[in-house]
C-alpha cells in the first residue's frame, strides 16, 4: 500500500486500551498533515480510525481478550486506505444492520452507531479474516469525485 511516488506506509501498535485513543489520533492527524491531506478526508479518517479503535477495545478486548491493535495509513492509488487489525473474535461490521433512530428521547439509548458512522465517513469498506486477526480497511478519496 503505498503511493506511486514511494510514498511509505506509516503503521502503529497500540495497547486494546481506550486510554489509547489519543494516541490513535495524534498518529492520524500527523500523517494526515504530512500527506498534505485535504481537511475532509482528515476530519474523516480521525473519526472513522477513533470509532474503530473503540469498538474493538469495547467488543473484541473487553470480551475476547485482544492485547493489541495494529494500524496502517498509505496510499492506494488517489485513495488514502487505514487498515486496522485486531485478534479477537471474528466480526465483519459489514453485515452489522442499521440501528433504528429513537421515536422519542425514552426510546433512545446509547450504542450502536459507530459502524454506521464509519460507513458514512469511509468511502468502502472492506474485511476479511487472516491468520487469526480481524482485518478492516477502510477507503478514503482524497480527491474530489467526478
Amino acid at each position: 500500500m503505498s503511493r506511486s511516488d514511494g510514498e511509505p506506509d506509516a503503521s502503529l501498535t497500540v495497547d486494546g486500551e481506550l486510554r489509547e485513543l489519543s494516541r490513535v489520533s495524534a498518529w492520524v492527524n500527523e500523517w494526515a498533515k504530512l500527506q498534505q491531506l485535504p481537511a475532509r478526508v482528515a476530519l474523516n479518517l480521525d473519526l472513522c480510525s477513533t470509532e474503530v479503535v473503540t469498538n474493538i477495545v469495547n467488543h473484541a478486548v473487553a470480551e475476547h481478550h485482544a492485547q493489541r491493535i495494529f494500524l496502517r495509513l498509505g496510499w492506494q492509488g488517489e485513495n488514502v486506505a487505514l487498515e486496522v487489525e485486531d485478534e479477537g473474535h471474528r466480526f465483519d461490521p459489514r453485515g452489522v444492520p442499521e440501528p433504528r433512530p429513537a421515536t422519542s428521547l425514552q426510546d433512545a439509548h446509547i450504542g450502536g452507531w459507530g459502524i454506521p458512522i464509519v460507513r458514512r465517513f469511509s468511502d468502502d469498506v472492506h474485511y476479511r479474516h487472516q491468520d487469526g486477526r480481524n482485518c478492516l480497511t477502510l477507503i478514503f478519496r482524497a480527491t474530489a469525485p467526478p
